[in-house]
């Protein structure tokens, strides 16, 4: 049968592929997995195996499942480094005054968090951040971390993630998450919860390039240098 392949950051590095077409007769993740690892190779399989130490997720048409079926898109996603994704940088003020123009009467606040690159990393400089992501799956977790936080925190009213896919400069913003509330303590609590969501469970990654090299950031803050991975 004939499924679609997506490859993410360190797996596109080994692939040298973003995504392919194959024609296989395994009907599972595992199978699958065992079949791609005899086609790329020891790195290959290190990393979908978790032997560098990166835990690599299948997901079959954006979910965890295992069947595989024909014409089904696999993606093979290291674990994310960090609502909306812009393509392009992101109007910090325009999202805001989007946001809370939005605001009911019995709104009482507004908690911004906003993450923008860093300029020094370990005692490196950093010259640039270059972000991708799995569209499709990362749009759909945003919209349930959104969900997920409405209704965990009753006094919280609504919650929006936007993050930006492109090639940032140190300085410049990547990502706000707004929350309104009719009181500040849930407002505060659900961004706090949400940054680390973001940071976790969702299909974002960055490449970290720096004086010393070129790193892929994953797993939320682990670093793997650019060609490590396939040797």
């Amino acid at each position: 049968m004939r499924i679609k392949v997506l490859y993410f950051a360190l797996l596109k590095d080994i692939t040298g592929k973003q995504e392919e077409y194959i024609e296989t007769d395994c009907k599972d993740v595992e199978c699958l997995k065992e079949e791609l690892s005899r086609r790329w190779g020891a790195s290959f399989s290190n990393l979908v195996n978790g032997r560098k130490g990166v835990k690599v997720i299948f997901l079959v048409n954006g979910e965890t499942g295992r069947e595989i079926k024909e014409g089904d898109e696999v993606a093979l996603m290291p674990p994310p480094a960090g609502g909306d994704l812009v393509k392009g940088k992101i109007d910090i003020m325009e999202e805001i005054r989007k946001f809370r123009s939005s605001a009911p009467l019995d709104a009482g606040s507004l908690v911004v968090y906003v993450g923008f690159v860093k300029g020094n990393v370990e005692g490196h400089q950093v010259r640039e951040l270059d972000y991708e992501s799995y569209e499709e799956y990362t749009r759909k977790r945003f919209h349930e971390i959104e969900g997920s936080m409405k209704e965990k925190y009753k006094d919280l009213i609504d919650l929006k993630i936007v993050h930006a896919i492109d090639s940032m400069k140190p300085g410049e913003d990547v990502m706000v998450i707004m929350a309104l509330g009719r009181g500040r303590k849930d407002s505060i609590d659900a961004v706090k919860e949400t940054v680390e969501l973001v940071k976790h469970t969702t299909g974002i990654w960055k490449l970290e390039k720096r004086d010393d090299g070129d790193y892929w950031v994953v797993a939320g803050n682990t670093r793997v240098k650019k060609g490590d991975a396939e040797s």
